[in-house]
């Protein structure tokens, strides 16, 4: 499953939340409330309790293109 659609809106007074996101699965699945997170060893993508990925891999995937987006569009000048 790939990313076809994301949004990420940047939180500025709720730390240790950076960012809300919405993102979309293959134009089909819309996975709301994950939130972008700071933690002592760097910024991690938290998502709800109710998304289950089936592999390891598909979650870490789906985790570093948010990533990878957030610091783009937010972190870099």
């Amino acid at each position: 499953m790939e990313i076809t659609d994301l949004s990420i809106q940047s939180i500025s007074n709720h730390f240790p939340v950076l960012a809300q996101c919405e993102a979309t699965l293959d134009h089909a699945l819309s996975l709301r409330d994950i939130i972008i997170c700071q933690a002592k060893k760097g910024i991690y993508v938290k998502f709800p309790s109710a998304i289950g990925f089936t592999t390891p891999e598909q979650r870490k995937r789906t985790a570093n293109r948010i990533l990878a987006t957030y610091v783009i569009n937010h972190c870099v000048n």
